[in-house]
């Protein structure tokens, strides 16, 4: 996969939603700096899990981001793991840090075990 320019679609992103870079920061935890280097072009990319945030605050799969589309069915599988990260994401900031600390022990185990 090959990223498309991702400085102006994240602008894009927050001029649909008529927000700043600065408040998608704030929004996401990301450092506003994270952003100046991009726009730069001193980073060229995004880490995967600074992306998951991006696309999470804007309610997007991560795919926006890259320039080749998946077929209808892997695109759907894709749509409905970001789905079901996004409530855990979502439910877990509802949850007390010993029910973050017991939620991650349980996630840890599931994905130990596969």
């Amino acid at each position: 996969m090959v990223q498309l320019d991702t400085f102006a679609r994240i602008k894009e992103l927050c001029d649909e939603k008529g927000i700043n870079i600065s408040a998608l920061a704030q929004g996401t935890g990301i450092r506003n700096s994270v952003f100046t280097e991009l726009k730069k072009g001193r980073t060229k990319q995004l880490s995967a899990p600074t992306l998951e945030k991006i696309a999470a605050f804007f309610d997007v799969p991560v795919s926006v981001f890259f320039d080749n589309e998946p077929s209808d069915g892997a695109r759907q599988k894709q749509d409905e793991l970001f789905r079901k990260r996004k409530l855990l994401f979502d439910l877990s900031a509802k949850a007390t840090e010993a029910e973050l600390d017991q939620i991650i022990k349980i996630v840890d185990a599931l994905v130990d075990g596969e």
